[in-house]
């Protein structure tokens, strides 16, 4: 009779290693961080990062290390920046792509903004690529939206008079420092001046002080975030000033009666749940075949009747280096959602199937 003894393996949840390991170990030959990797090898970025040579401040990342990050996240569904920061701390695929360094989500956020494209770039070659392998089948194109929530708060709303008010405190506020600038001159402001140590002088600054008091009630009509953004102005007036100025530029374009500070690009829109919040509209176009994604924009638009012709202008000009012309039996599919005449007409202008 044979007995066969088990025995456990030991828990080696915080075991070093002597040797540092390769990451590519860790990943499987298959996963995609490897095709991201080889895409962005091919991108260009010497310009990109010559705009760092010699200039002051902290190392900055390379711009192939930022362009595999957000390739990736886009691979994954189209991450946050923030989540992509994450990423690099706990997935082994972004860490390898990071090369085990972890770029802020500022630093990633400031990329996406300021190379798009770098971006463009990489994916008009995913598309190529994709094409020479005979996984993309230009004959079948379905096009879709979805919304997508920016991160700010409900709470974070300002409108046409919320805006006005504010203008007018810091308006108000930068006057003073410059008045007072001209009257202390280099003088630190400690001492009393003589219009608080005179009576008479006193009593009329007491009489236009408790009079302008009267037409400054309007201050406490302030919502909490517009008194947050006036906290603000306390070290820099004008900037927040600037800040406000703009918003009131981009409420008066949304024609809408309300704006978001946060992020004064993002509109009031109703989602999948029925519920209304300040989001983006994603467009996507995708072929039939293996479902690659060939054309993607984002618009603060509520609603897709004006963005099947920006959608499929896009997959036309991704595909221009690939094909010669659109072939003859190229097909589109979109919801009703983009069902107006002027796509209608559209489609049967550039004698497309819809």
């Amino acid at each position: 009779m044979v007995v066969l003894f088990m025995v456990l393996r030991d828990d080696t949840i915080n075991q070093t290693m002597l040797v540092p390991m390769d990451l590519r170990k860790l990943i499987p030959k298959d996963h995609p961080c490897y095709f991201i990797k080889n895409v962005a090898d091919y991108i260009d970025c010497s310009k990109a990062n010559r705009e760092f040579a010699d200039t002051p401040g902290e190392f900055a990342y390379p711009r192939e290390l930022l362009l595999r990050l957000v390739l990736m996240s886009v691979f994954d569904g189209g991450l946050s920046s923030r989540e992509i920061e994450r990423r690099t701390q706990t997935d082994v695929g972004y860490m390898y792509l990071a090369g085990m360094q972890h770029p802020s989500y500022r630093t990633i956020l400031r990329f996406k903004r300021d190379y798009s494209d770098l971006i463009d770039e990489a994916f008009k070659m995913t598309i190529k690529i994709a094409t020479e392998e005979d996984l993309v089948k230009i004959h079948h194109v379905s096009v879709d939206g979805t919304k997508i929530k920016v991160k700010t708060s409900i709470n974070k709303l300002t409108n046409e008079q919320q805006l006005k008010i504010m203008k007018q405190h810091l308006e108000k506020s930068i006057k003073l420092d410059e008045e007072e600038d001209e009257e202390l001159g280099e003088e630190s402001g400690n001492s009393v001046p003589e219009t608080l140590t005179d009576e008479e002088k006193f009593k009329e600054v007491f009489e236009k002080v408790n009079k302008s008091s009267k037409d400054d009630r309007n201050k406490e009509k302030l919502r909490a975030s517009s008194k947050k953004l006036l906290k603000q102005a306390e070290e820099n007036p004008e900037k927040i000033l600037k800040k406000v100025e703009k918003l009131e530029e981009k409420l008066n374009d949304s024609e809408k009666d309300v704006i978001s500070i946060n992020d004064s690009d993002a509109r009031f829109m109703k989602n999948k749940k029925g519920r209304w919040e300040f989001d983006y509209n994603a467009q996507i176009a995708v072929d039939e075949h293996k479902g690659i994604i060939i054309a993607s924009h984002v618009t603060n638009n509520p609603s897709d009747h004006h963005e099947l012709i920006p959608a499929i202008e896009q997959v036309k000009s991704n595909l221009s280096e690939i094909y010669n012309e659109i072939p003859s039996n190229f097909q589109v599919s979109a919801d009703n959602g983009y069902s107006t005449d002027i796509n209608a007409e559209y489609l049967e202008q550039e004698g497309l199937d819809g």
